[in-house]
């Protein structure tokens, strides 16, 4: 250790005060960061999903979604999730207020498809009907004990996502899997798909490591039994909470699958700006006051020990002797280095392509964006969220 002593010994004596914890700050802050990245969140890269501890057989499955007269899910997405490649599957719809000449669409393609089933809703007068309602009767009406849910704003990816979802049923009654926003070009879509990103690894890394959180409303199982033994949805005043509050209520690390692969994504549909998304971000997360306290640390560690880190960095090359820039420079570029090369793993292992400037730019700004979105939340009420 005499070289640590040989080091403290010069800070002490060349620096002052101000400097040496300037120092300090910034390489703990960087071995926390490098925990973060390359410790916890570059596990999704690398991580299996669980051996089967039953059939190896993937069982048959109910898709459960709830439609809202929605001709373009009619004509797209639709079709895709009724011609997956699996043996057997049904995929159940909820319609609520739809047109007859609605129905009498669904009708044809019952006809076309028989494991088409379609579960009809009228909006009642004296209360409102939330999502979770619907999928309740949604879940009723299933014919299966294993349930997958998605959502019409959203597509499979392939062909397989059914079989590779349902094959996380043979060694848990819990299965996530990820959803990504739908890929167009420009900034804006560029930094939503980043935001999105980094809210699936924080939930997926979490998942792995045992403390399952939240999951996708577009991509997500589980199956009736568990569903029924919860005694259904908790928050029913929410229209919030069926992907992450009701997902801590079931999942646990003992039955809960991840699915990662390309093939087993869905992706949303863009239908809107950056405006359009910081409003559907602040209603979606708003559920995240009630989260349990580890998980909302584990997050905020990241975000602020990240804040450090660049504050006491920027403020070392403005103010410090060279000798500290050069080494503060350095950490700064292996830093960036070890995030894209962990980032680029994992966008391999969810189908994110590109992103390299978007996520370079939200590791810098992320930590304001999400105090942004914090304080939006808590100061701004949500319209929407109770009923």
């Amino acid at each position: 250790m005499e070289w640590f002593e040989t080091i403290y010994n010069d800070l002490i004596a060349n620096y002052s005060a101000w400097t040496r914890w300037l120092i300090v700050i910034a390489i703990v802050t960087y071995g926390i960061q490098l925990w973060y990245y390359a410790g916890r969140y570059g596990r999704i890269a690398s991580y299996r999903s669980r051996k089967p501890y039953g059939s190896p057989t993937p069982p048959p499955v109910s898709i459960i979604v709830v439609v809202e007269e929605d001709y373009a899910f009619l004509e797209g997405a639709l079709p895709e999730l009724l011609e997956q490649e699996y043996t057997q599957f049904e995929v159940v719809l909820v319609t609520i207020d739809t047109s007859e000449e609605y129905n009498d669409q669904l009708t044809l393609l019952s006809a076309r498809y028989p494991h088409l089933k379609t579960t009809r809703m009228t909006r009642p007068a004296n209360y409102a009907l939330n999502n979770k309602l619907a999928l309740n009767v949604g879940i009723k009406a299933a014919q299966y004990e294993h349930l997958l849910f998605t959502t019409t704003e959203s597509r499979p990816g392939s062909r397989q996502w059914l079989a590779l979802m349902a094959r996380g049923f043979c060694a848990g009654d819990v299965v996530l899997g990820y959803c990504g926003v739908e890929r167009t070009r420009g900034f804006s879509g560029g930094i939503m798909r980043t935001t999105n990103l980094w809210s699936a690894i924080r939930s997926l890394s979490s998942a792995i490591r045992g403390v399952p959180y939240a999951g996708s409303r577009h991509n997500i199982g589980y199956t009736k039994s568990l569903y029924f033994g919860a005694k259904g949805f908790n928050h029913l005043n929410m229209n919030i909470g069926e992907d992450d509050l009701f997902i801590q209520r079931i999942a646990t690390r003992y039955n809960t699958n991840i699915i990662l692969s390309p093939n087993a994504t869905v992706r949303e549909d863009r239908q809107g700006g950056l405006g359009w998304w910081q409003r559907r971000r602040k209603f979606r997360t708003y559920g995240y006051k009630f989260y349990p306290t580890a998980v909302k640390n584990g997050i905020r560690w990241e975000l602020f020990s990240r804040l450090l880190f660049y504050t006491a960095a920027v403020i070392l090359l403005a103010t410090a002797p060279m000798e500290i820039q050069i080494g503060v420079g350095v950490l700064i570029v292996t830093r960036l280095f070890i995030v894209e090369f962990e980032m680029w793993r994992i966008r391999k292992r969810l189908g994110e392509g590109g992103l390299f400037w978007p996520i370079m730019l939200y590791d810098v700004i992320g930590p304001f964006t999400e105090f942004g979105l914090w304080l939006s939340r808590n100061l701004k009420p949500v319209p929407g969220i109770w009923r």
